[in-house]
Order: structure tokens, then sequence, then C-alpha cells
């Protein structure tokens, strides 16, 4: 089935120009491309520079779920992404169900906002420093499936359609200090009960693969390939296809491949992508987390086509550090960076037949015929 109708093709094709915000969101809507935010993005940054915080001087800014609620809809998008921590009394503590309750009738409700996924926390609590699920002490290890089996608790009561998986903490900073196959069995073993509970309760589970950062030699999951392998292995043991990957742009990039190709790997491999996560970043750098569009415009473009070609509809979350600036602006300038360049990727889409033309003559000027007039429009 094709990704967009006719005449959904025709109104991108009848659109000029730059997209402005209004436009921007008008394209996205009538496309029906989903568009959100990890709260993060809409919150204070911190770094070893700034440990205080790049906004802490600022008074009016509230750092509050809600006040990232608040700036994301003023951006113009009106989904956004939690930590399970969000809703915890104390970090990694009981859940707050009266602040679930809160968030659910009432600014939720006002601004007309969503929550599209759940990620988990098990890297900033010191307890958790020498992993999560794949920590050393079977306590912790217990303590960190617990966080999970927190989230699916949130998302079965703000009906949460995915849960998102990234390690953090588990992993290495050196040769020798990890057992790794036992460390990606216990890993496997705790995905293995959250799926089940994922299942029972109608949610998706995914794994994010990022090659290391914050730990510095590897991390569990360092690759899309091996969070495909993962997702397969839960998934026998399991039964169904419910596992499957979050995509992270910048990290495929500190890979040294594409989110085009983990895109691809994964319809090879028959495991379903629940989730991508878009910013930007430099080749082989750290995870520099961008506003998407900024650096790799030909990537990008290459990138959205490939997902539109393998009929995705879910979300395309901003997972971006704008440390200096204001969160606000720079989600809005992301969000209609992501709508321009979503355009040229569908146009690129209306010309397949060209393009597969193109590509059975092999050669690269072929394929530049077709598309660069639309990369340069």
């Amino acid at each position: 089935m094709s990704r967009f109708s006719p005449d959904q093709i025709a109104f991108a094709q009848s659109m000029r120009g730059p997209l402005d915000r209004t436009r921007a969101l008008d394209f996205l809507h009538t496309l029906d491309i989903r568009h959100s935010v990890g709260h993060w993005s809409a919150g204070d940054f911190y770094d070893r520079f700034a440990p205080v915080g790049y906004h802490s001087d600022d008074a009016t800014f509230g750092n509050t779920f809600e006040g990232q609620c608040r700036r994301t809809k003023a951006a113009g998008i009106d989904a956004i992404e939690i930590h399970q921590s969000v809703f915890e009394k104390t970090l990694n503590g009981d859940i707050d169900w009266p602040a679930v309750e809160r968030a659910k009738g009432g600014f939720l409700a006002e601004l007309g906002m969503t929550i599209p996924a759940c990620n988990i926390n098990t890297w900033t609590n010191p307890i958790f420093r020498l992993g999560g699920p794949c920590n050393p002490d079977p306590a912790l290890r217990r303590a960190a499936l617990e966080e999970i089996l927190k989230a699916v608790e949130i998302s079965k009561a703000l009906k949460i359609p995915v849960i998102s998986v990234w390690p953090g903490s588990d992993g290495a900073d050196y040769h020798f200090q990890i057992d790794y196959l036992q460390s990606m069995e216990w890993f496997t073993e705790a995905l293995v009960t959250v799926n089940k509970a994922c299942i029972a309760a109608g949610i998706k589970l995914a794994i994010e693969p990022k090659p290391y950062e914050p730990r510095e030699l590897f991390m569990i999951v360092p690759t899309a390939a091996s969070a495909i392998l993962v997702a397969r292995r839960v998934n026998e043991i399991c039964g169904g296809t419910n596992c499957g990957l979050t995509v992270d742009y910048g990290h495929q990039k500190m890979e040294g491949t594409t989110a085009s190709t983990a895109c691809d790997l994964a319809a090879y491999a028959g495991v379903q992508i629940h989730k991508f996560d878009i910013n930007d970043a430099r080749q082989g750098r750290n995870d520099q987390d961008l506003i998407f569009g900024t650096i790799s415009i030909p990537e990008s473009v290459d990138y959205l086509f490939t997902t539109f070609v393998r009929d995705y509809r879910g979300f395309y979350s901003q997972d971006q550090f704008t440390y200096r600036d204001d969160p606000t602006r720079a989600m809005e300038r992301s969000m209609i960076n992501f709508a321009n360049l979503a355009l040229k990727a569908v146009r690129i889409y209306a010309k397949k037949a060209e393009l597969d033309a193109a590509r059975a003559k092999g050669t690269g000027p072929d394929v530049l015929d077709v598309v660069s007039p639309i990369l340069v429009g």
C-alpha cells in the first residue's frame, strides 16, 4: 500500500517556496507525518561545562514537565515523549499517581497534547552507574527491570503506545571490564520480561542502539544490527513481532552508517521500527543532537524517503540538545526544517518509478538527474 494517497501527493506538489511555520504544520498534518519532541529537548540543558544548567539564570524558565509541555506547544508541536522518571516521586522512586492524574486531566488536556512514547532512565541515578539491566549486582539488575516495568504501568494509565529502552550506562569503559555475552543475556532476559508485560498491555517495545556515550568503549547494543539481533531473540522467546527498534539519526552517524540503512536492515530482518529520533550530527563524532537538517541535507532527505518507501507511519521525535539556545525556538526551527526536507522526500517518492529506472543503470549521474533538481530546488 502506498504511504501517501494521490490527493496527498498532489497537495505536496502544489506547495511552493520554503515552508514557514504555518505551512509546515499544514503540510505535516495533511500528509499525516507525525512529529513529536522528547521532553528533555524542551528543558534546561546541562553538561560538564555548565552543570548548573544553561538556563539556570532565568527565573522564568520552569523546568517542570508542565513547563516543557508548554514550550513544546508554543513551538507548534502537540506530542511529547517522556521518561518514566517524569512521573516518579523521586528519581527511580515510587510512581507519583496524583501527578499522572494532574497531567492527564490538567495541562495535557488543556494543551491538547498526547504522549506517543515512554523512554527509560536507568543511568542518572548513581546506583546505576555500572549499569541497569546489565549491572553486575543482581539486586540492581532487578531494580532496573522494575524501572522498565513502571513504564508499562504509566503507559497503561496514559495510553502510551510505545516504550523505548536506551541502555545508557549498560556497557563498558575498558577492555576486559565485562563479559559481553553474559551482559547481553542479562539484557535480553530483562527485555523478555518487559515484552511479555507490553504484549499483555497492547504496548510496543523498542530497543534504541548507540555505539558509546556515556560508556566510553561501547554500549551493550552499539549498532542497529545488534539491536535487531536482540529484538529477534526477544520475539523468538515471546512469539510475535512486538519487540522492535528506535532508530536515532545521530546514533547512526556515530556508527558510521545511516538511518536509511538501519531502516532497510530492520525491514530485511523482519523487525519493526516503532520510533525514529531525529536530530543531526557530524559523521563519526559524539552524539551532537543538533537541530535536524543542519549538517547533512541530502542524507536527511534520503532517510525520510526510505521511511516513506517502507510505509513507516509512526512518530519522528526530536531528540536534540540545543544547549545555548531557547528550546522553543530550536524545536520550532527543527520542526520547520523537518517539514521542508520531508516535502523534498515526498517529491522524490512521487518520482520513485523514475528513480528505480535510474538505479537500474547503476550510475551516480543517472540517479542525481532525478533527485538533484528536488534537493537543490
